[in-house]
């Protein structure tokens, strides 16, 4: 806009001067390629100024917009990639997931192995332990009748003589496997406090 009003002036001047002089031209004076050659110059060199000396530079051209079309589509390329990506990512974790749950199973299928050997082997022990104790017990029972039965067939008084010297416990063990009286008449004659100690045992074994 400020070009044109210049433009305008230089025109005005120009009109003027060729009244006074008489060298008005008949061509169209909107056409400023047509005029004074000293105004045209001025018009010229104004346009490339912007009135204050200074250079302006010339308008550099808009960009060309981008097609949406393309836009959306390499969004769209983008993204695929991307779900590509995270995919691959999570077929090989689940992969690794995989292998790590069979590795699991196999170590649990060798310890449950494991344990079914351990409990034979401790059925086994067990097995063992009571087949000797069964044999052991059953061994002391025999040696234990048998003095049962020589101290029953002894006369009360022999037989408290050795009582009189015996272990309490082998004693009390003695006594519980006698028949009352065959017990009674042996205790008769052993010593007193030893006897008393027996009949306890006796007494709080039978409970």
């Amino acid at each position: 806009m400020r070009h044109i009003n210049k433009i305008v002036i230089y025109l005005g001047i120009y009109l003027i001067s060729s009244v006074f002089f008489g060298s008005m031209d008949n061509s169209d004076y909107s056409d400023t390629n047509h005029l004074n050659p000293i105004f045209g110059d001025a018009i010229a060199a104004d346009e490339k100024t912007d009135g204050e000396g200074t250079e302006v530079d010339p308008c550099p051209e808009c960009p060309e917009c981008p097609d949406p079309a393309k836009v959306v589509l390499r969004g769209l390329e983008d993204k695929k990639t991307s779900v590509e990506k995270q995919h691959k990512a999570l077929l090989a974790e689940r992969k690794e997931l995989t292998l790590f749950e069979e590795q699991i199973d196999e170590k649990l299928e060798n310890l449950t192995t494991l344990k079914k050997q351990i409990e034979g082997d401790l059925a086994l022990l067990n097995n063992k332990k009571t087949q000797k104790e069964q044999e052991k017990e059953a061994a002391y029972e025999t040696k234990i009748g048998r003095l049962v039965k020589m101290y029953a067939g002894m006369k009360p008084k022999s037989a408290a003589e050795i009582v009189n010297k015996m272990n309490l416990e082998v004693a009390q063990e003695i006594f519980l496997r006698m028949r009352e009286a065959s017990a009674s008449e042996i205790l008769a004659n052993v010593d007193s406090e030893k006897a008393a100690k027996i009949s306890e045992r006796l007494a709080f074994k039978r409970k």
